[in-house]
């Protein structure tokens, strides 16, 4: 488990204060919506929202909610495609969404979709069995050259349930290593900002090391999955045929995974989504196996501190996607979710911090980018410490202000004009 974001933790020693402007959107209107199960009206989160044609799109929140913003003059007849893994995708005309607000909402409900396999392959297929034949059809699923990448890229530390003492944002070039062979990804940041809010009564200085290289570390097709090897995942982890889901018109089987043996160490546990026909996989989800093993698991993370604390992890939760695009599935989409308390020896008061990471491609082509040794990001490198070489506040424009709570895709939307802009450089 080398390849996981590390914690700093210092005694408070100063101050900062947190810069930002405001800045308003114009020629657009915002579609306002929320997503639900037909079948028993429960919200649907994180259910991908997209006008056709176009690459604006959105995600719904963790209560199923989402806003879509369009440009003013989109015909009322344009559609507007909701989808879900498990659901059937379901298509709307803009002019549906018209008298929606974030008070009131479009409701919008989702059919569950079942996958009917035949009885005899499913029998003869366990999910070892199905897990084992995507590894050995990655070759074929997976690009074998070098591909340049553009992604974007955030990081947040917050305090409690409201405090967000550090925000970073920034975009990156990414040189994809093929997923044969065992040749290193390369990353280098293009524009970087972020911002600190640490105050007097702040007791930790919390720093992440190496959040833009896990980005990548957790590209469970390229690297050990889920921390251990092939060889070792047939003995360490144990993997069953949990049932099938569709999403975007493509069938998967959903096979999760469970650490065999406690003895083993703390390891991960999750679901592997594979598609049927190509035996790609196409979605991972997976968590730390904390169990009653929080201070150990804490140790994995935090690698200095002051002395006298004692550190408890209460989750370490992950999502990593593929995009298929001309037959060729390219890593698109992370996030990871840490979430430990802190608290000083002998003392019945506790701190609880949240780290969130999130990185979601852009664009893609072949051929790789070069990025010079000098400028390639490490993994020991915290990013609070380099956005100021990098910070272009031209490049953000109107998006002038982090705004933490804010779907990633919201903010990609708010630069894409930058971001092609360059690719046309």
């Amino acid at each position: 488990m080398k390849h996981i974001p590390k914690i700093i933790l210092l005694a408070f020693c100063s101050a900062f204060l947190a810069l930002t402007a405001s800045g308003q959107e114009t020629g657009v209107i915002t579609l306002h919506g929320h997503v639900v199960d037909a079948s028993n009206s429960e919200s649907l989160f994180f259910s991908s929202v997209s006008l056709g044609g176009s690459r604006i799109s959105n995600v719904s929140n963790s209560d199923g909610v989402f806003s879509l913003k369009i440009p003013m003059d989109t015909p009322p007849d344009a559609e507007i495609s909701i989808s879900h893994l498990g659901f059937m995708t379901r298509t709307l005309k803009v002019s549906a969404f018209s008298g929606s607000t974030p008070e009131h909402p479009l409701e919008i409900t989702l059919a569950p979709m079942s996958l009917t396999l035949d009885p005899a392959r499913v029998r003869a297929m366990d999910g070892y069995s199905i897990f084992r034949a995507a590894w050995y059809k990655v070759r074929d699923n997976y690009p074998t050259e070098r591909v340049g990448m553009t992604a974007f890229y955030r990081e947040m530390i917050k305090k409690g349930n409201t405090k967000y003492l550090v925000l970073n944002e920034a975009v990156i070039d990414i040189d994809k290593a093929p997923y044969t062979g065992f040749q290193s990804d390369r990353v280098g940041i293009y524009k970087g900002r972020g911002s600190l809010n640490y105050d007097s009564t702040d007791t930790l200085f919390v720093k992440l090391q190496g959040g833009i290289s896990t980005a990548l570390a957790i590209d469970m097709v390229k690297n050990p999955f889920a921390g251990v090897t092939l060889e070792e995942a047939e003995s360490m982890l144990e993997f069953t045929l949990t049932g099938t889901a569709v999403y975007d018109g493509r069938d998967f089987y959903k096979i999760s995974f469970t650490p065999r043996n406690v003895d083993d160490g703390i390891l991960y546990k999750g679901t592997v989504y594979i598609e049927t026909e190509s035996l790609a996989i196409g979605r991972v989800e997976f968590s730390l196996d904390i169990r009653d093993r929080a201070e150990d698991a804490a140790r994995i993370f935090i690698i200095k501190h002051t002395p006298g604390m004692r550190f408890f992890m209460n989750r370490a939760e992950y999502v990593i996607s593929y995009r298929c695009v001309d037959g060729k599935w390219y890593y698109d989409y992370c996030r990871a979710d840490l979430n430990f308390t802190a608290r000083k020896q002998r003392s019945l008061f506790r701190n609880s911090f949240t780290i969130i990471e999130e990185m979601a491609v852009t664009d893609h082509r072949a051929g790789g980018i070069a990025i010079a040794s000098a400028d390639r990001v490490k993994f020991n490198d915290v990013l609070s410490e380099q956005v100021s070489a990098f910070t272009d506040d031209n490049f953000w424009e109107d998006y002038n202000i982090i705004e933490p709570d804010q779907s990633i895709d919201v903010v990609i939307r708010r630069i894409i004009r930058q971001l092609n802009r360059r690719n046309r450089q």
